[in-house]
């Protein structure tokens, strides 16, 4: 699942768009489900990948794509893109936007559930995106270059960057730039819960509940459907798309923040309980977000090297205090990555982050890296 989650990630850096970027992020995918041992020539793609991308952004904010396992053909994966770690707009909207809030429309009202607007908008990108069916077996990608070494060196010091102009300039992140970019983002709340899931008359493809619930009308049994995500990649649904058919849905969420309020914590241990499976790094900065007990230990995860954080974070505690984040606790696993005190703190931040979860899960061994993963 993690191998699955991370190939979600193939294409991020890709500046084509239309079908040449399409077909440049189909082409990574396949490469990667042929070549990645824990993956390899198990699944056939038959959904997407589908991209987002925002206006004038020049990356794409998420993506997501669907596979189907070879030799049980009733199990379905749904792999959704985390951050894009050089797209600003997706740090600052599809993860920073979290002092505001909106109901969770799964849930009656009266029970108070809740969801970011970070995670808001991102479903409801994931909600609009359109794909046909197909049938694409893995293969590699012809004359597809290796990324080398300062790849992802250079996310690392895009990523440090970044976090500290959030510090220089907080009153920019918590006020001024996340209310401008929000003004500007069309995001209809109401929405979140889709209607109806017809198919459309034209070539668009079916949206995913839309394709969902095709297979399940065509399978000669229940179908087994797990969503994965690394990072904001992670997700939680339970409409009945399925026509009473008894598909099972699980969740397989790596290194994930909160997505909503103890409402919706709660709402995710009784939903899903068994089937939802969450690995957090207690060393991994993204889990301790956004739960104010677990935000206030930030700074001191890599002491000294985040003390320059003491001043950003008792401001976002301030933001986000009311609305009491919380993280699930059906089904999560918890583990430390280990320290390294040569690395900066972008260094540490990306290692627990990433190849810390590939350590943990012997993926290192198998030959699976963050370069062979994401690129």
């Amino acid at each position: 699942m993690l191998t699955l989650a991370g190939l979600a990630y193939r294409g991020f850096h890709d500046l084509l768009r239309g079908q040449p970027h399409a077909e440049s992020v189909r082409a990574a995918l396949l490469d990667g489900l042929h070549t990645l041992p824990p993956v390899r020539d198990e699944w056939t793609l038959v959904w997407g990948p589908v991209t987002s991308r925002s206006g004038p952004d020049l990356f794409d904010a998420a993506a997501m794509y669907v596979v189907q396992s070879r030799r049980e053909p009733w199990r379905y994966v749904v792999a959704i893109r985390g951050t894009n770690p050089i797209a600003a707009s997706d740090w600052l909207l599809g993860d920073f936007w979290v002092g505001t809030t909106v109901a969770w429309p799964y849930a009656p009202g009266a029970d108070g559930v809740a969801i970011s607007a970070s995670t808001a908008l991102g479903l409801s990108k994931l909600q609009a995106m359109r794909a046909p069916r197909t049938a694409l077996e893995a293969e590699p990608a012809p004359g597809r270059p290796a990324a080398g070494p300062d790849a992802m060196q250079s996310q690392v010091a895009g990523i440090e960057a970044a976090w500290r102009q959030l510090v220089s300039e907080p009153t920019m992140w918590l006020r001024g730039q996340v209310e401008r970019l929000r003004r500007a983002t069309a995001l209809r709340w109401e929405n979140l819960r889709p209607r109806s899931v017809p198919a459309p008359p034209d070539d668009a493809g079916l949206d995913l509940l839309g394709f969902l619930s095709a297979e399940a009308r065509a399978a000669g049994r229940p179908i087994d459907v797990a969503v994965t995500g690394h990072s904001k990649g992670g997700a939680d649904g339970a409409l009945r798309w399925d026509g009473g058919r008894g598909a099972r849905v699980s969740c397989h969420a790596f290194a994930g923040p909160t997505p909503g309020n103890a409402g919706l914590a709660a709402r995710i241990d009784e939903v899903l309980g068994a089937d939802h499976h969450h690995l957090r790094n207690t060393n991994d900065v993204v889990t301790h977000a956004w739960q104010v007990d677990e935000l206030v230990a930030i700074p001191s995860l890599y002491a000294p090297r985040g003390a320059w954080l003491e001043r950003l974070i008792p401001l976002i505690v301030e933001k986000v205090q009311a609305i009491d984040y919380r993280q699930a606790r059906a089904g999560v696993t918890t583990f430390a990555g280990q320290l390294d005190d040569s690395r900066s703190f972008a260094g540490e931040f990306v290692c627990q982050h990433l190849e810390a979860y590939l350590a943990e899960l012997g993926l290192l061994e198998a030959g699976v890296r963050p370069l062979a993963l994401f690129f």
